[in-house]
């Protein structure tokens, strides 16, 4: 492949002695702290951070970047908090996620306790990337097998985000514009090429940039994503089918997590813990997401089978699609008309090809149904389910990511090459 990356993003930690001096800190301030802490108030302090678990990422001020040990230009973005917030290792000065601390980031209010970053030598390093499994023997269990023995960049970070919120229409398209020599199997150096794509789009709906690395160095280090997808020579290839089934898996073992997690060892979730897998990530105040519950728990029944793995997965499948179905009903958006339950099942089964169950559409609609007329708001809806989408790591005020910004990228690496 002749394509030359010529940016890569990534982290690098401040001097040792600012983190020394940053404990000496905490310690004379653990008092403050608790304080703080106690009134709900979320706060870090050098690599110590205690967090207000409903507020996570949240109410970090001004200087973020000193308080994540970060060098950087620009204020935070929210991706950027998360991935610091919950990042657990670092290696040559760059900071990165382990799988499950990538998995704790989608599915956790705030990291898991612990005192400092996972500081790791080179050999520690070739210890933990040699555990990686072949891609034949991944699946959707692959990130929870892999658990803290890997190592996942930020732009990888940011890509993998990005396929859990695109249709498989969406990921096609991005597959075939960076399939270089046609010949239907992306390399290592292609694969490369999408990540650093997709960070440098999060960067762009930001208005920042990051502190990368150099070139050459980057391409030298290898990930738990790169050996896994692309051998350990990093000479493999794979299929469009291929990396279609690790994009499906992907989705489908955050889908499961999330599903047993509210389902609380039981096989369905209730309609009330329902409510509050779809509003887990919305932008809401408090008063309305408990308007939201308190007007589901009244339309329940206590004996009520609520919502099954399968009827959750097909869920899943149309919240991929919700860029495709916004444009299906932006006639109801623009108009602001309301919707019966049968024309909201006829719109979700033209844009995934399939109808959601009843039991789900009636759900949806004790959720959103303010006026208890039958029907529902499509642009509330909309902005709820995107922000569910995106995990909360996407302002209501961006716009799309659509062709035109997607073309200009492509167009800058085509320039650079």
């Amino acid at each position: 492949m002749k394509r030359v990356l010529s940016r890569f993003w990534g982290f690098s930690t401040k001097h040792r002695q600012h983190i020394l001096n940053q404990r000496i800190v905490e310690r004379t301030s653990a008092r403050n702290v608790a304080v703080l802490t106690a009134a709900g108030i979320g706060t870090s302090i050098g690599a110590y951070q205690l967090i207000d678990t409903a507020r996570a990422g949240i109410l970090d001020g001004s200087d973020d970047a000193s308080r994540h040990n970060v060098t950087t230009d620009h204020k935070l973005t929210k991706r950027e908090l998360r991935f610091l917030q919950f990042a657990s290792v670092e290696y040559d000065d760059v900071i990165y996620m382990s799988p499950m601390d990538f998995i704790d980031s989608l599915t956790l209010d705030a990291p898991r306790e612990r005192v400092y970053r996972r500081v790791l030598k080179e050999k520690d390093i070739q210890r933990i990337l040699k555990k990686t499994p072949p891609f034949r023997s991944g699946g959707k269990h692959f990130f929870r097998t892999m658990d803290q023995s890997g190592i996942i960049s930020y732009s990888e970070y940011i890509f993998l985000l990005t396929l859990l919120t695109k249709s498989k229409a969406a990921f096609r398209i991005a597959f075939l514009m960076f399939d270089e020599d046609d010949n239907g199997n992306i390399d290592r150096d292609e694969f490369m090429l999408i990540a650093r794509m997709f960070a440098s789009k999060a960067a762009t709906l930001s208005g920042t940039r990051l502190v990368h690395k150099s070139e050459e160095e980057v391409r030298k280090q290898d990930t738990t994503l790169l050996l896994h997808l692309f051998g350990l020579r990093g000479n493999a290839t794979l299929s469009f089918d291929e990396f279609q089934q690790f994009y499906e898996n992907l989705q489908e073992e955050l889908m499961e997590i999330e599903f047993y997690e509210f389902a609380r060892g039981k096989t369905a979730i209730s309609p009330v813990d329902f409510a509050r897998l779809i509003l887990r990530y919305s932008i809401v105040n408090f008063d309305d997401y408990h308007k939201y519950l308190q007007r589901v728990q009244e339309k329940s029944d206590d004996d009520e089978p609520g919502i099954s793995l399968s009827q959750w997965a097909t869920f899943s499948r149309f919240l991929n699609n919700l860029a495709e179905f916004q444009s299906a009903v932006r006639l109801y958006v623009n108009s602001n008309v309301p919707v019966s339950e049968p024309e909201f099942a006829r719109a979700v089964g033209c844009t995934i090809g399939k109808e959601l169950d009843p039991v789900v559409v009636s759900m949806i609609f004790r959720i959103f149904d303010e006026n208890n007329d039958g029907t529902l708001s499509y642009p509330e809806f909309l902005a709820v389910m995107s922000d569910r989408l995106h995990r909360g790591l996407r302002g209501r005020l961006e716009k799309p990511w659509g062709w035109k910004p997607f073309k200009n990228c492509v167009i800058s690496e085509v320039s650079r090459a």
